[in-house]
């Protein structure tokens, strides 16, 4: 933020502060403006400074103390004093307001500030910028409300700070303050005293950083694990149902690759492209009682008479018909060729004295015995 240092003898205010005296000698950071300004006090922002240096801490917070004083038509928020908020010191998700918290805070205020009232907090947060969160909102609505309480938010790694006030019914970041200097002995006095209870204190703030470090990474750890856990929990759930859809997915490609296998046989076989024992059973009989590999015709017995073998091959030639293997032929196409069926494979076979290791070649002549359909 802009920084302007001058002496309040040879500023101007606008008549809207008229009826309050303010003090001579301020700083101004920022550009403040409106009907609304915020005077902090140097000594309260050297010990808020303090406070937000160590660096083990995940937050720091204080009540602000002090006044505000109306002017004709505006109004002028001092803050002449701070106290530490130890229910701040840890998690903000576990930061609560209850009795007992504020009966500790105003036992402290009526020790060291007896004439001042509460006029909002402040808040270190290391690492988290300046902005404030939908918790932290909360926080001040529920336990600061009135349009005349503050926030002060301050990042001591960021070197940031910046003030933050009631418009509307949110929390609004301030254009500017003004820091002026006084004679502050109630502020010197809280500072000594907290100075020499750490210095005289075996768990001073160094210790209390590390208890309070140690809760903090205990209380992340569980979080972790926690989420951790809901993370597996959620693959698990996911892959469960992948290997629900690929188990759908193979059981109706499986039953589509059968139902497509059904139909790719059927056509096949009307395609005389399927051997015969794919196609039909042979009566294991039928198929050892030839052996011969190459196309014959049994010759007569000696008791049977020329004239009778005559008439015998003329009456089976009569009732025969004959088949040149083409080239690609097999039994099955045959039979499809010459009965429209490939069901008459075993009928070629036993008529050409075939067996299911015969082979038939492209040149060779088969009979086509006559058949009963």
């Amino acid at each position: 933020m802009i920084e302007i240092v001058y002496d309040k003898e040879t500023g101007a205010e606008e008549d809207v502060f008229s009826g309050v005296v303010l003090p001579k000698n301020i700083r101004q950071i920022g550009a403040p403006s409106g009907i609304k300004r915020i005077y902090i006090e140097d000594y309260v922002m050297t010990y808020l400074t303090k406070l937000a240096e160590p660096n083990s801490t995940y937050a720091r917070g204080a009540i602000l103390v002090g006044e505000c004083k109306k002017g004709s038509k505006g109004s002028v928020i001092f803050i002449s004093g701070a106290l530490a908020a130890q229910n701040l010191e840890l998690d903000l998700e576990e930061s609560t307001f209850n009795d007992e918290t504020w009966g500790v805070i105003y036992k402290e205020i009526k020790k060291y500030f007896p004439d001042l009232s509460v006029v909002g907090w402040f808040l270190s947060r290391m690492g988290f910028s300046t902005e404030v969160n939908d918790m932290i909102q909360k926080l001040h609505v529920d336990n600061f409300s009135g349009g005349d309480k503050v926030l002060y938010v301050m990042d001591a790694l960021e070197n940031e700070d910046a003030f933050y006030m009631i418009e509307g019914n949110y929390l609004k970041r301030q254009s500017g303050y003004i820091i002026y200097y006084a004679r502050n002995e109630a502020m010197q006095n809280y500072m000594i005293d907290i100075k020499g209870e750490n210095e005289h204190s075996r768990d001073g703030i160094e210790s209390k950083d590390e208890e309070v470090l140690s809760r903090y990474k205990s209380l992340m750890e569980e979080r972790q694990k926690a989420a951790r856990i809901e993370r597996v929990n959620r693959r698990l759930c996911w892959l469960c149902a992948s290997l629900m859809v690929a188990v759908l997915a193979l059981g109706v490609a499986v039953l589509g690759n059968y139902r497509m296998l059904d139909k790719v046989e059927t056509y096949l076989a009307a395609d005389g492209f399927l051997q015969a024992k794919e196609v039909m059973k042979v009566d294991d009989e039928q198929k050892n009682t030839r052996t011969s590999a190459n196309i014959k015709r049994e010759k007569p017995t000696d008791t049977t008479t020329e004239v009778e073998i005559e008439n015998t091959s003329s009456n089976a030639e009569a009732s025969m018909r004959y088949y040149t293997v083409q080239d690609g032929d097999t039994l099955s196409s045959i039979s499809f060729k010459m009965y429209n069926s490939v069901g008459y494979v075993a009928e070629l076979m036993e008529a050409n004295g075939l067996v299911e290791s015969d082979e038939i070649h492209e040149g060779d002549e088969i009979v086509i015995p006559s058949v009963a359909k």
